[in-house]
């Protein structure tokens, strides 16, 4: 199959889509739509005042680092729309540094994914058979008390190894416990950290007895460029894929992602981090609100927004997730 066809196909494949996502985002918002985020009169700003930074997240290792920054932009709008100016700026890409750079006022909210943000606060090395909620207890306690953890996000993260559909009807493959016995035949892409990681490649091979004949280390990016891990996948370049469990990718392209019994992947929660003292009760209010509509089906939906062309940029796309979600006003 040439590569111009695949783009044509792709591209049908992509306007198919997106006119599924607009209509399945037009009946969630009419079935249960949440009461609009409204002006909070105590939290409007004068002019000058220095507006809240909302920081981009650390992101897991395999994770598009495009959705870190879709966030952010989802919970700056909502503040915006509560008559709070916001701004989404980078945060510290030094790991071990986002608690003191939050505590000096550089960035006043990041919304961070648990597992990673409890490394930031602890020293001590952890495994990874806590639950997701002793994880957050743990985050808690592990803070310093000027910030503040806000409630999780309904959608949880949780890497995952899939495959085509066609694969996985050749092998007749449904698990990873049944990947073992074929490994050795099949190629497998997935991030360089992946490759070295405990919960990577050494752990599919001690768990479930899965060496794959060879390991391309690609990008985690849902595009169809030649170093992306999708676009490897879809041309049978690799058979075995590290795609995250909330990638909008899986349910476009009918991927199947393979059940993990022994738990090789844990899944961790996305929740907000707040400095106390600069977002009131009020505005934790409004990013709880945020939060709780975003499910995992709505967090794929948030992405397929930000890459169907028709926005011109991630701030576009999160302001009409909010207005198609009824937590901001459509404007006249």
């Amino acid at each position: 199959m040439s590569r111009s066809f695949m783009h044509r196909k792709n591209g049908h494949s992509k306007a198919v889509a997106a006119l599924t996502v607009a209509v399945l985002l037009l009946g969630t918002a009419t079935a249960c739509t949440p009461e609009p985020i409204v002006s909070i009169p105590s939290a409007s700003q004068a002019p000058g005042v220095t507006v809240l930074k909302v920081g981009t997240p650390q992101m897991p290792d395999g994770v598009d680092p495009s959705a870190g920054d879709l966030l952010a932009q989802v919970y700056a709008a909502s503040l915006t729309a509560a008559g709070v100016e916001a701004s989404v700026v980078p945060a510290p890409a030094v790991p071990g540094t986002l608690f003191s750079t939050m505590e000096q006022g550089s960035v006043d909210i990041v919304p961070v994914y648990s597992r990673v943000a409890l490394l930031e606060a602890s020293d001590t090395a952890r495994g990874t058979t806590e639950t997701p909620d002793e994880v957050l207890d743990a985050l808690r306690s592990a803070l310093p008390t000027t910030l503040t953890l806000l409630d999780p996000l309904k959608a949880e993260e949780q890497g995952s190894i899939v495959v085509t559909a066609v694969t996985a009807q050749k092998y007749q493959l449904k698990s990873l416990s049944d990947v073992g016995k074929i490994c050795d035949q099949l190629a497998m892409g997935g991030s360089a950290g992946f490759k070295t990681a405990a919960h990577g490649l050494a752990g599919l091979g001690s768990d479930y007895n899965c060496i794959p004949k060879k390991y391309e280390s690609l990008k985690p990016t849902l595009d169809y460029g030649d170093e992306s891990i999708l676009w490897a996948l879809i041309r049978d370049e690799v058979q075995l894929a590290e795609i995250h469990a909330s990638s909008p990718a899986i349910a476009d392209n009918s991927l199947v992602v393979l059940s993990d019994p022994k738990e090789l992947f844990p899944n961790q929660n996305i929740v907000p981090l707040v400095a106390t003292q600069k977002v009131t009760a009020a505005l934790q209010e409004v990013i709880n609100k945020v939060s709780a509509a975003l499910t995992d089906e709505e967090l794929s939906n948030l992405a397929r927004l930000a890459q169907d062309g028709h926005y011109a940029t991630m701030n576009e796309a999160a302001l009409a997730w909010l207005t198609q979600k009824g937590l901001v006003k459509a404007s006249s």
